[in-house]
């Protein structure tokens, strides 16, 4: 190729690469824009509950409708060990029952400082009841009669294992009075169904797989709480109110039986927590409500009938679901 051949080609080149850098880019030829990836921590409870399955539908939900997320849900030890996580910043959104938020909030034992930092990112989800059992072969009929017996209750600092040490208190006894197994709740039905536990005080929502599975063979029985031990217990603790299990909610159980139950558990999250994600989390959940329900039937409680006014809640809603409940006419401004 003689030199002005050469030229010519290399002005040919040139003008080319002038033509493409200043010729109009389409949408198509933009670089898709970097996302930042939001890595989100879910707390739930034990893996023998309905909190464990929920976490893992709730982050599933988040990873699929809201881009950059990155969800995941962990087993925890319940609802005191989840406030812990978000106090240290080790999880960002738990599952939690809303009196032992009210109790974390408001700085009431166990808690030693008020942590006013925590919000609701959802309206209740669904009720829990305390749920007492005892293998039909101990002769226990009430809870005065766990003393001097084998019991389990759930891990030490779970919400369960604090609703099993007031119960007692509500009959008069302390763990001092039986042999208690601080034990995760399937271990503990696990323990019952082999025969070295003789009862158990277990903080599983209602309906739990685990709860079905130990009544499934009809050698445990469900404990009714009596009207003086519901007194008892708001002695304590005012919010606690009279709940039946219904009858045929587990196998065997043809009756109701009489309980004692709690507000509804709740999402929590920390107020520093951005008000749009929160809102996008938020609206994910109540838009895409059959796969929630579909986790159990427990579950088909969690509707916008459980968004109750802000004067009804024990924790403050945070503003970003605050604001998507505002825009569906589910709660005033």
């Amino acid at each position: 190729m003689t030199n002005l051949k050469k030229g010519f080609a290399l002005l040919a080149v040139a003008a080319l690469v002038l033509l493409a850098a200043c010729a109009p880019k389409t949408e198509a030829a933009k670089p898709a824009a970097p996302t930042e990836i939001r890595h989100i921590t879910m707390g739930t409870a034990g893996v023998g509950g309905s909190n464990y399955p929920t976490g893992i539908a709730m982050s599933a939900l988040w990873n699929a409708n809201i881009p950059g997320v990155k969800a995941v849900a962990i087993a925890t030890g319940g609802s005191p060990h989840n406030i812990d996580l978000l106090r240290t910043k080790d999880a960002d959104v738990a599952v939690c029952r809303s009196l032992e938020a009210y109790r974390a909030m408001n700085g009431i034992e166990p808690y030693k400082e008020k942590m006013t930092w925590l919000r609701s990112l959802t309206g209740g989800l669904f009720t829990d009841v305390f749920q007492v059992v005892a293998l039909k072969s101990s002769g226990i009929k009430n809870v005065s009669d766990f003393k001097g017996k084998r019991i389990v209750v759930g891990p030490v600092g779970s919400g369960g294992e604090v609703d099993a040490k007031e119960t007692l208190a509500a009959y008069g006894l302390t763990y001092a009075d039986m042999n208690v197994s601080f034990v995760e709740y399937a271990q503990g039905i696990d323990m019952m169904k082999d025969g070295l536990a003789d009862g158990g005080i277990l903080g599983l929502a209602l309906g739990a797989s685990g709860m079905q599975e130990l009544l499934l063979d009809g050698k445990v029985t469900l404990i009714p709480i009596t009207d003086e031990a519901l007194a008892n217990l708001r002695k304590k603790n005012e919010f606690l109110i009279r709940r039946n299990i219904p009858a045929n909610t587990y196998p065997n159980q043809t009756e109701p039986v009489p309980t004692v139950g709690t507000p509804p558990d709740i999402i929590i999250v920390r107020d520093d927590m951005p008000e749009d994600l929160v809102y996008q989390m938020t609206k994910t959940l109540y838009t895409n409500l059959p796969a929630i329900h579909a986790v159990s039937a427990l579950l088909t409680q969690f509707t916008k009938d459980l968004v109750l006014p802000e004067d009804q809640m024990l924790i403050p809603y945070h503003p970003g679901a605050k604001k998507y409940f505002v825009e569906m006419g589910w709660l005033k401004k």
